[in-house]
């Protein structure tokens, strides 16, 4: 799955068929219900969670032709992370079902670790991230003693 044993973040790519407009992305996103930070979309948690969690369910990343751009730029290819360790799994269902809209909106496949999936794929996925992340620290998605873990390095 990851190298990263606390699963720090979940990422998924929609890689784009045409060069997008800033323009073109922003209605995209403010549809699926993305806010716009001066340069960078996120999907924000409806209610505030605890101190230790992610307020953002989702963290969006915009490239065009492989460079990191800003919301301002063209985009053709969209990567999501989703805070898996420092969310309450709760959320999972959300990230992928804002994923799936997306990739409606945009009408490409959703890409995990260089394959398509859907989203019943993708809920899938992140179940067994979860039960890896219990059975390795004893601990649920989104715990006070999860951030203390990785805060530590354990």
């Amino acid at each position: 799955m990851t190298n990263d044993p606390f699963h720090q973040m979940i990422s998924v790519e929609l890689k784009l068929e045409k060069q997008y407009s800033s323009g073109e992305v922003n209605r995209i996103m403010k549809e699926a219900g993305a806010t716009l930070y001066y340069d960078v979309y996120g999907f924000e948690r409806p209610e505030k969670g605890p101190v230790w969690q992610s307020e953002s369910y989702i963290y969006v990343t915009l490239f065009f032709n492989s460079k990191e751009v800003d919301a301002q730029e063209c985009a053709n290819k969209i990567k999501l992370q989703y805070p898996m360790a420092t969310i309450g799994s709760e959320y999972i269902s959300k990230f992928a079902n804002t994923v799936a809209l997306l990739s409606s909106h945009f009408d490409v496949p959703i890409t995990l670790d260089g394959k398509h999936t859907d989203k019943n794929g993708l809920i899938y996925y992140c179940e067994n991230v979860v039960t890896e992340l219990m059975n390795e620290w004893g601990e649920e998605p989104g715990s006070e003693a999860l951030r203390m873990l990785i805060e530590t390095g354990a």
